[in-house]
């Protein structure tokens, strides 16, 4: 019960962040100016703590500590509470002003930005006026001028609350600029030492110092600023830095080499993006590399929780860091990624583009058969003209029995070259009545029958009858390339396969071999391309179901 009271009251200060930063404001004064010699008011720099804590623009405040972060920071408080001093402070000062300016970048709006620039100001007086003063006795000011100011600066911290601001979005990458909270560090150290060095080489006293170091130091920035975007036409450091740090880990030219030499090496599109992502572990704060192309994935290197991902229409690609990315950092391995996309869709195309091409090709040939059926049909009308002119019927006789052989030949040979996998209807036959009748047709090959059918099951004739003798022609082929080769057919529960004892599939042809055309000694190669699209469109599927040395299977056989 006091653990739940006591995160709603801390997720309530969290979105009160002014109010929390007032407060703290209100300890540091109260220390810098003195407060740190006496123990009782030193006991204030734990409560400041702690509002800092819930405060920090880095992680929520209101999160649980673990036993082990918790025994960490109660041993950091305990020590820094007993060795609190000036130099404590005015280091705690400098990392606050940085923590302030790394968050006015984050803000959106005049008012908060406002507030954070009064805080700011106000966490400048302390330092310069309240603890280097307490470092040493050198610095000296005025008793009285010291005392109105310990008494009278805690009346702007109200004015805090007049600039309300917003509960910082503490998952966004840009609610702390770490960048800019080091310039701002820097710059403050920069004027206290250089108050302090001027004080030692001019002889002037503190305050003059500060003055007349806060004049240059207000010059210099303002030539910096000037510098990093001038007009005129000049481009200023500022862009320089900015090519630079843009360029910084991410070799364009070098890439771009790279990309081109893997599509040169690699024209499928997969083996490539393979081949590529493999290469993006180069870059030093790269460990992995995974991807997703439609139902293809791969996977390289090693897997952390910091990732980043591009994705376009249904290709994902992903980096896994060794760190917490930055934004420029994800903003560079977005290009990167953008460049692989580009070049795998245009490998995509051209690939999609020549198996348009060969199907234009085999759309050709099939008119070039065409063609040919059709001369044979005007040599069958020829011989019919023959036949019935009056004259020696041998002699017909003689003339169909020497042409009608080669014709047939001929038209057999036309059709082999075409292997058309068009149904021209899908009636249902009995089963056992099919297998009977294609044993029948092809009883006068070397082939094992097996199996048999099962009584009252039906099946699509013309369907089978294509992808059988299909499945046989290649099966018949495979035996001309390599002699001996035992084939089987078995028929069982209403699914055929077709299988033989030679040698395998080369991997790379059985991938693609019902998906694309492929490369044939024996024919067009769209035979089982076609034939799994004819099964898959009546409800049936063509597999490779065994593809080793010593059986190599192919089942046509119905979807559950």
């Amino acid at each position: 019960m006091n653990t739940r009271i006591v995160g709603n009251i801390a997720s309530r200060l969290a979105d009160w962040p002014h109010l929390l930063l007032a407060s703290h404001l209100l300890m540091l004064h109260t220390l810098a100016f003195g407060g740190w010699k006496i123990p009782a008011i030193r006991l204030l720099w734990v409560v400041a703590i702690g509002l800092f804590l819930l405060w920090q623009p880095f992680v929520a405040g209101e999160r649980r500590i673990e036993l082990r972060q918790g025994v960490i920071l109660l041993g950091v408080v305990v020590v820094s509470t007993l060795l609190l001093g000036p130099w404590l402070l005015l280091i705690w000062c400098g990392a606050l002003a940085a923590a302030i300016g790394g968050r006015v970048l984050g803000t959106d709006t005049p008012r908060e930005r406002t507030g954070y620039l009064l805080a700011f100001g106000y966490l400048v007086g302390i330092a310069v006026l309240g603890v280097v003063p307490e470092v040493s006795p050198v610095v000296a000011i005025d008793p009285v001028l010291r005392g109105v100011l310990a008494r009278f600066m805690p009346l702007v911290l109200p004015f805090l609350l007049i600039f309300p601001a917003r509960a910082p979005e503490r998952k966004s990458r840009e609610a702390f600029d770490f960048f800019y909270g080091v310039m701002v560090f820097l710059v403050l150290s920069v004027f206290v030492l250089g108050a302090l060095a001027y004080m030692l080489l001019g002889g002037a006293g503190y305050v003059e110092a500060l003055f007349k170091t806060s004049l240059a130091v207000a010059g210099a920035l303002l030539v910096v600023a000037w510098a990093w975007n001038p007009r005129g036409g000049f481009a200023g450091i500022g862009s320089a830095i900015s090519r630079y740090m843009l360029s910084l880990g991410m070799p364009l030219e070098k890439w771009l080499l790279e990309l081109s030499e893997e599509s040169e090496l690699y024209a499928e599109p997969a083996l490539f993006l393979d081949a590529v992502m493999r290469r993006l572990q180069g870059i030093p704060w790269v460990v992995g590399a995974s991807w997703q192309a439609e139902q293809r994935v791969g996977q390289s290197g090693e897997q952390s929780a910091h990732v980043h991902t591009c994705q376009a229409n249904q290709l994902a690609l992903t980096a896994h860091f060794r760190h917490l990315p930055s934004p420029a950092m994800r903003w560079h391995v977005e290009w990167l990624l953008r460049l692989v996309i580009e070049f795998y869709l245009v490998k995509l195309q051209t690939h999609q583009l020549q198996r348009m091409g060969y199907v234009q090709a085999i759309y050709e040939t099939g008119a070039r058969v065409t063609h040919d059926v059709k001369n044979l049909l005007q040599s069958l009308q020829a011989l019919c003209y023959a036949a019935n002119q009056p004259g020696d019927p041998a002699q017909v006789t003689a003339l169909l029995g020497r042409q009608l052989p080669q014709i047939a030949e001929r038209l057999k040979s036309t059709l082999d070259k075409l292997q058309s996998p068009q149904i021209a209807s899908l009636e249902h036959v009995e089963a056992r009545l099919w297998w009977r009748q294609f044993k029948e047709r092809n009883g006068h090959l070397l082939v094992e029958w097996l199996g048999d059918a099962t009584a009252g099951h039906s099946l699509p004739a013309p369907l089978f009858d294509s992808v059988a003798e299909n499945l046989l022609q290649n099966a018949l082929a495979k035996r001309l390339r390599q002699p001996g080769l035992g084939i089987h057919v078995n028929f069982e529960g209403g699914s055929l396969t077709v299988s033989d004892d030679g040698l395998p599939i080369a991997p790379a042809l059985a991938a693609a071999l019902f998906n694309e055309p492929v490369s044939s000694e024996d024919g067009l190669g769209i035979g089982l391309y076609h034939a799994a699209r004819q099964a898959s469109g009546v409800g049936y599927s063509l597999a490779l179901t065994e593809n080793r040395a010593g059986c190599v299977a192919f089942t046509l056989a119905q979807l559950a």
